[in-house]
């Protein structure tokens, strides 16, 4: 069993990280596809969504079979501590960044955001949530090798 949760985790963290730097591309792609930026991000904004709830249940699958395996001498892993510390950023970005940003979208309508007087709000808080991401992409393959 445990070796299966092993390699379940690995192949979840896989697929999170994988698609956590697909996204860049993916959102660019959209981006100059869309004539609407509006609508764009709404697309955007949904499939980031989806890959932060993924990501915490992989994250949380990581820390329970490590607590699980090896109890409180899994904190001792650098496993732990990035586990740990991407869950942070992924719920701060998810029920934290990510609603302010759909408000400022919501307050701005029928303008589109960047268009409105909430347009400097948005851009500091996207600038935020962008590092964030940036943060989740670089440790994520971290914790990619040393989930392996």
């Amino acid at each position: 069993m445990g070796s299966f949760l092993n390699k379940l985790s690995f192949i979840f963290t896989s697929i999170w990280v994988g698609g956590l730097w697909a996204m860049l591309m993916v959102t660019y792609v959209i981006f100059n596809i869309m004539p609407s930026s509006y609508i764009a991000g709404m697309i955007v904004s949904d499939i980031f969504s989806y890959i932060n709830i993924f990501g915490i249940i992989t994250l949380v699958l990581i820390l329970g079979y490590g607590f699980h395996v090896e109890s409180i001498r899994f904190l001792k892993k650098m496993q732990a501590w990035l586990a740990f510390f991407l869950l942070l950023v992924v719920c701060i970005s998810f029920f934290g960044i990510n609603p302010i940003l759909e408000a400022l979208k919501v307050e701005a309508f029928p303008k589109e955001v960047m268009e409105s007087v909430f347009a400097d709000r948005f851009s500091a808080w996207h600038g935020i949530a962008s590092v964030a991401y940036l943060i989740e992409c670089i440790l994520g393959l971290f914790l990619l090798l040393k989930t392996r």
